[in-house]
């Protein structure tokens, strides 16, 4: 198991790699991924806001490195286990939310999550 002083470091040094303006222009959709309604969760932001936040643990198509792997988890968790352990993390996983993580980059993120493979 990782130190948590080491997958803090690694988290905090992605999060000052990646310039601050990135992460509030809004993504633009790619023909295999249309623009989302309104108020609907956003698969394109929620791809871009997860290798934002997550893939230093998670892996870049969440095959899993630092943190488990989150390919089809939605095979083995239920969309509010995934929210309860971003809101109340355990084991090594660092406090995301509220910041920089909210509800509508979480609801992003999750789109992404419950499509992977």
């Amino acid at each position: 198991m990782m130190p948590r002083n080491l997958v803090a470091a690694a988290l905090a040094a992605s999060l000052v790699m990646l310039p601050q303006a990135e992460a509030q222009q809004p993504a633009a959709p790619t023909a295999s991924e249309p623009a989302a309604a309104p108020g609907e969760p956003d698969l394109a932001k929620g791809k871009k806001a997860y290798q934002r936040y997550c893939s230093v643990c998670h892996g870049m198509r969440g095959e899993g490195a630092l943190g488990p792997a989150l390919q089809g988890i939605s095979k083995r968790m239920t969309q509010e286990d995934i929210t309860r352990q971003l809101m109340e993390p355990r084991g090594s996983m660092p406090k995301m939310y509220p910041t920089p993580i909210d509800d509508k980059i979480w609801a992003d993120i999750r789109s992404y999550l419950m499509q992977l493979p």
